[in-house]
């Protein structure tokens, strides 16, 4: 037998499975993935259609010929063989995704929004299998032309105006949800989220507004001409008939397909719970029976045990992860995605996922991220993730010293404004705030940009804290003979984002950036004594695009790194490119605010 090396296999194959194979495309590809990647790609076919459609109905806020035009270009788009195929293709993978997903559910216990996503994708064909009847059925049976003066025109000369107008906003919501859970984790998704929210909210109006001001033009051109409302139905009644007939089987069949994945369900459900088919999961102070082949997640939902699942149960975090103390032979082996989530946290081989344990046998667990809540779904965050960030930390070293030598009102005075200074400065600098302590000051940059800009806009906060610890200390010497010393540590690194949908919008950050930072915070603390406040790694320079002073360099072990880390221990940091300019432009708007603010007084 001979061996065919990959340079011969790629040799005679085509251009696009050379790239696939060079890029190792297809090495991942289980069947979970291919099933994620054919349902994104048939919900984009679809949300698509949906977007030109209500596209085409706002170009009627234009008038009614642009809006032919524009319907125009969408037929000769998706009435091509091509374009036939390509929608009814998605709208099949789509369909059968869906009632794969929902046989699978063990428990219907879940988000409001996951709830809203799924009714509004079941109801969805139901009000779109009679718009199909009369008018792409119409075409292709009876050559009935699907044009706005025909659907409009009957639509408002029927009485349904309204029915249109809310035709698509299911499809349109349950889109924007899917585009939601599958890019929300995106940074550029992140930063951009406000304006697809208004997207997304606007989007359905300017339609509604173009259908309607094409039903005005239409009306009142058929007033002037004293044209009957029944111009617009050019099909007689046996073609009505047919037509109705078309819609109801299409019905029944739709009704017949979703009755037999609920039906298949329920058959599952029966058999599962038969006697030889229970298991026991085992908590803290309690035992539940579920049928065999639930997850551990599952159960917990559908018995309301508290149990933290931050991602919704997608093996995107860690913090469902449980510890199995008996039946670790009733645990099938990891698969791919718990084995790299697993990975990213170093767990011993005790520790699984959730989300993804589905246990064959009798077991016993512990969680291990302490949760109150019954369930914890992705409502209680605006947006979870592992990304690089850069975290600085501002600390006070001697901070307990002065509290210790003044009185507690002045060291209250003074502890306040450091703090409030220093809170403004990293917030004006695009800095989110962590952690608030008397004895420092945690902020993170790039969670709304990149991390090249996160680490120039570090480097201009730590130079503006310079020199607003420089005011404050003169300020401050006036009246009491102390002087308050900062240290400033900058390190870029990998970390566990999670801003809260609180009114204060709190952000929780942990992992090697934040553990190497703390880590390098002793360090600083003791080159601060020596003059030396600023101690940032090398890579936060080398982002920024700065050459340091290699005379500052040290390099320091850190335990959560496996290699040393180079560090720059200085006086002052440099300044960044246009950073002069920016801090002229934040000085005139503060000086304006306050101006204004004295003028409304």
């Amino acid at each position: 037998m001979t061996s065919v090396s990959p340079r011969g296999l790629t040799g005679g194959s085509s251009p696009l499975l050379q790239f696939a194979i060079r890029h190792r495309l297809f090495a991942n590809l289980n069947p979970h993935r291919l099933r994620r990647i054919m349902r994104l790609t048939s919900g984009l076919v679809l949300f698509t259609y949906i977007t030109m459609h209500l596209a085409n109905h706002a170009l009627g806020l234009v008038s009614l010929a642009t809006a032919e035009t524009g319907l125009l270009i969408a037929v000769l788009v998706w009435h091509s063989w091509p374009g036939t195929v390509l929608l009814y293709g998605a709208f099949s993978v789509h369909l059968l995704n869906a009632l794969w997903a929902v046989y699978e559910m063990r428990t219907f216990r879940m988000p409001p929004s996951e709830w809203l996503r799924i009714v509004l994708g079941f109801w969805l064909p139901v009000a779109l299998i009679g718009h199909v009847a009369a008018t792409r059925i119409a075409f292709d049976l009876f050559s009935q032309s699907s044009t706005y003066s025909l659907v409009v025109g009957n639509l408002w000369a029927s009485g349904l105006p309204g029915w249109q107008m809310g035709l698509l906003a299911p499809g349109w919501i349950h889109g924007c949800l899917g585009l939601h859970f599958a890019f929300n984790r995106r940074l550029l998704f992140i930063r951009l989220r406000y304006v697809l929210f208004a997207v997304a909210l606007l989007f359905p109006v300017l339609s509604a507004m173009g259908f309607l001001a094409m039903g005005r033009e239409l009306v009142a051109g058929a007033a002037d001409s004293q044209v009957p409302v029944d111009y617009y139905n050019t099909m007689n009644a046996l073609q009505r008939a047919a037509i109705l007939q078309w819609r109801d089987h299409l019905m029944v069949i739709y009704a017949a397909i979703v009755a037999a994945a609920l039906g298949a369900r329920a058959i599952r459900d029966v058999l599962e719970r038969s006697r030889s088919q229970m298991i026991s999961i085992s908590y803290p102070g309690r035992s539940v029976q579920v049928p065999r082949g639930w997850t551990v997640l599952e159960a917990s939902r559908a018995f309301r045990v508290a149990h933290a699942s931050m991602c919704g149960g997608k093996a995107r975090c860690s913090t469902c992860r449980v510890r199995v103390l008996e039946g670790a032979d009733a645990c099938p082996s990891p698969n791919a995605r718990e084995t790299a989530t697993l990975g990213q946290i170093h767990a011993s081989s005790d520790i699984r996922l959730a989300c993804q344990l589905r246990p064959k046998g009798d077991i016993s667990i512990i969680p291990l991220v302490a949760s109150e809540q019954a369930y914890v779904g992705s409502r209680a965050a605006q947006f979870s993730d592992t990304r690089d960030v850069v975290v600085l930390l501002c600390s006070f070293p001697n901070s307990s010293a002065l509290s210790e030598k003044l009185m507690a009102q002045d060291a209250l005075y003074m502890q306040r404004s450091y703090l409030l200074e220093v809170c403004n400065v990293i917030q004006a600098a695009n800095g989110a705030l962590v952690a608030v302590e008397p004895q420092g000051v945690c902020a993170l940059f790039g969670l709304h940009y990149g991390v090249r800009q996160a680490a120039s806009l570090s480097l201009q906060a730590a130079a503006d804290i310079e020199k607003t610890m420089g005011n404050i200390n003169e300020r401050l010497a006036r009246a009491w003979p102390a002087r308050i010393n900062f240290a400033v540590t900058i390190h870029v690194g990998n970390a566990m984002i999670c801003e809260t949908s609180t009114a204060s919008n709190v952000v929780v950050a942990i992992g090697e950036a934040v553990e190497t930072t703390n880590f390098l915070d002793k360090a600083a603390a003791q080159s601060a004594l020596s003059g030396k406040p600023f101690t940032v790694s090398e890579a936060v320079y080398v982002m920024a695009g700065i050459t340091p002073d290699m005379a500052d360099m040290t390099v320091l072990p850190v335990p959560a790194l496996k290699a040393p880390l180079k560090v720059f221990q200085s006086i002052s940091v440099p300044v960044p490119p246009g950073h002069a300019r920016a801090r002229e432009r934040r000085a005139r708007i503060t000086a304006l605010r306050r101006l204004w603010s004295g003028r409304t007084r």
